[in-house]
């Protein structure tokens, strides 16, 4: 009882501050979005390096927080790169924008561009576990293994299954990848060695596989 009070005032203080999911998107677009908001609202950050492989946080910054970060991680020096961030004091739930209607025109460019996308969103759920989607069934398979046997829980999202043309994960040639990652795994201080595998286990995925050539 005590402990769902607790969870009760946590969740609650989250809402508050815009950093969990709210009742659906106040937009449906990046120009509805970027016409109302004021500047530092949100930035964008991209690194194009030429890939066929691109990972993206487009809830990152304080819209889902840690994604940005473990985006920036998994790319290192090899993959494209690309981030929209919340900015804001609070109420940055105000900026997310639903992956199958998410239009920024610098993502789309570099999603359309790629063989596979690979795109990293925050979820609500118990432990740290990284949650699989998106229409690259091939990479959501070896993930979950690498993870599995690395010690991190992985499997498909219940109800984030991020498959379809319009989700924006799946823009690149081969289908992509999206991954939910609970609060626990991304933001927990004492997760940061399943960060690293986590890191690591998705890198040598995209590395290893033989069909990214676009």
């Amino acid at each position: 009882m005590r402990l769902q009070l607790m969870l009760g005032r946590v969740t609650a203080w989250l809402r508050r501050k815009g950093w969990i999911r709210q009742r659906g998107d106040r937009y449906d677009s990046f120009a509805a979005l970027a016409s109302e908001q004021p500047n530092g609202a949100f930035s964008i950050e991209t690194a194009d390096r030429g890939s066929t492989i691109t990972i993206m946080a487009n809830h990152g910054g304080k819209i889902e927080p840690g994604t940005s970060s473990l985006a920036k991680r998994i790319a290192g020096d090899t993959f494209n790169y690309y981030s929209f961030s919340g900015q804001k004091t609070r109420h940055n739930w105000d900026l997310h924008i639903t992956s199958t209607a998410f239009d920024e025109p610098v993502a789309l460019s570099l999603a359309s561009r790629s063989a596979v996308v690979v795109t990293l969103h925050g979820c609500m759920g118990r432990g740290a576990i990284a949650y699989t989607g998106g229409d690259n069934v091939e990479l959501r398979q070896q993930l979950e293994a690498g993870l599995k046997r690395a010690g991190v829980k992985s499997r498909p999202h219940p109800i984030f299954h991020g498959c379809g043309n319009h989700n924006i994960c799946n823009w690149g040639q081969q289908g992509g990848l999206q991954l939910e990652l609970t609060p626990r795994l991304r933001l927990w201080p004492f997760a940061w060695r399943k960060r690293r595998v986590l890191v690591d286990r998705v890198r040598k995925v995209l590395g290893d596989s033989d069909n990214l050539d676009g």
